[in-house]
């Protein structure tokens, strides 16, 4: 197969466990959080999109290992050649997919019993975190600070992204008045957590690109600005639904329940381009730093 086509199947393969493991890990966050504003059967209907999104997180990790080892061979035949398999996996990729199936395992125990939601909640964040332990952060020296300001962007994406969908189920399945206190807390969380990823991703970035001239003159830069473009929609949206919609939801306003959960989707749809986005850029371009 050409190299495109390998670019294609990795990036795809990334952008899968990306929303996958970061949505599971969200949705642990959100039955903690707002466990106590859904009902029983909410709160059911989170839990198997938390368990479908876990599956898909391990297959498409595990997945993504034999893919790459292709791709470096430029044929099927890399696929099952072992040294390849072994060279991928010790290169970080094994060791952040062991990371992520743990903390997944642990997160998971949290839907069982409420008596594992500490343990769940480490473990939501062991597996949101563990893409910070291979790629381009892990590539600087010293490594130790862009490891930590990515899992602090990790964690803070996860959080919002992660709720989009558990809201989305609240939404179809509630009045107005609940949807608006669960969208209320949320939102009253969301500034702090989007204002903690947004200086820790901004700050990463920085030490990323090295110059601010890069994000227009190198492809890694482009890549960052198509991502920032897709983000300033997220933020506007995610305004609109926190200063507008709320409070028509809480004046049992009907249109606004609607418009709620269209706007859900479509932040849904903006998170997912924006990780198909950094997909790509871990892929196919590297930070202007270590070129």
């Amino acid at each position: 197969m050409p190299q495109s086509v390998w670019d294609a199947a990795v990036i795809a393969l990334k952008t899968l466990t990306y929303a996958a493991t970061l949505g599971a890990a969200g949705g642990i966050f959100f039955l903690n959080y707002l466990g106590s504003l859904i009902v029983d059967a909410e709160r059911s209907g989170i839990r198997r999109i938390v368990l479908g999104l876990s599956a898909i997180s391990l297959f498409a990790g595990a997945a993504q290992i034999p893919v790459i080892a292709g791709s470096m061979a430029g044929g099927l035949s890399g696929m099952p050649d072992g040294s390849l398999v072994r060279m991928v996996w010790q290169a970080g990729a094994g060791r952040a997919h062991a990371i992520r199936t743990i903390g997944l395992l642990v997160g998971l125990l949290g839907l069982i019993s409420h008596r594992f939601a500490w343990p769940a909640l480490l473990g939501a964040m062991m597996a949101a975190t563990s893409f910070a332990w291979i790629g381009h952060a892990r590539s600087l020296h010293p490594d130790a600070l862009p490891i930590l300001l990515l899992s602090v962007h990790l964690l803070g994406v996860s959080f919002w992204l992660g709720a989009l969908t558990p809201l989305l189920v609240v939404a179809h399945h509630s009045d107005g008045s609940r949807i608006a206190a669960a969208a209320a807390r949320f939102g009253a969380v969301a500034i702090f957590v989007v204002a903690g990823l947004a200086a820790a991703g901004l700050t990463l970035l920085w030490m990323m690109l090295g110059d601010i001239a890069e994000l227009w003159s190198s492809m890694y830069g482009r890549y960052v600005m198509a991502k920032l473009a897709f983000v300033a929609g997220l933020l506007g949206l995610a305004a609109f639904n926190n200063l507008r919609l709320t409070p028509r939801l809480l004046a049992n306003d009907a249109r606004a329940l609607r418009q709620i959960r269209r706007s859900l989707r479509l932040e849904l749809l903006l998170g997912i381009l924006i990780l198909a986005v950094t997909a790509a850029f871990t892929t196919v371009a590297g930070p202007p730093v270590l070129n």
